[in-house]
């Protein structure tokens, strides 16, 4: 049986990463929009109530976008011992998925507290997260910048067309 897949090139990398990346924004935002449009008894409140997720949301928002940034630079600072572009570029894809795990996950559990409070302050969190997250869209700058590609590996990944080894 013969596999019958298409080589990937960088164009094709960066079109399938930036539709994961893509989806990963319109999960977190439609379920933000059905919980907004389903939560009755919404108010925002800038003040504790005793409702101990008044602080677990910011504190997981922050150490989501920390730690996402820590691993992200350990993962890529790893990556510069790589001599492919197509190890360098898989790396880069591992990197990114941790980077946006750790931002949707407390983007999640801020429209989770929302819907069980109603209180909006929790989907302020959940939406300043999810902007953070659509300004981690991969794209062929950022991918050259963080991977630092240099000499034949950058002109490689010039080559949009052209498939990897």
């Amino acid at each position: 049986m013969e596999k019958n897949t298409s080589p990937i090139t960088p164009k094709s990398f960066l079109r399938t990463f930036t539709l994961i990346h893509l989806v990963l924004v319109a999960s977190v935002l439609i379920f933000g929009l059905m919980m907004f449009l389903q939560t009755k008894n919404q108010e925002l409140i800038f003040t504790y109530s005793g409702d101990v997720m008044f602080f677990v949301v910011p504190f997981m928002a922050i150490a989501g976008i920390v730690a996402g940034n820590y691993l992200y630079g350990n993962i890529i600072k790893g990556l510069a011992s790589k001599n492919t572009l197509m190890e360098k570029l898989n790396g880069f894809q591992s990197a990114s998925v941790v980077k946006y795990a750790l931002l949707e996950g407390p983007a999640l559990l801020g429209i989770v507290a929302f819907m069980n409070e109603g209180n909006q302050y929790f989907l302020i969190i959940s939406l300043l997260l999810l902007g953070w997250l659509i300004m981690q869209r991969p794209t062929r700058d950022r991918v050259e910048r963080d991977l630092m590609l240099q000499g034949p590996l950058k002109s490689e990944f010039q080559q949009e067309d052209k498939p990897l080894e």
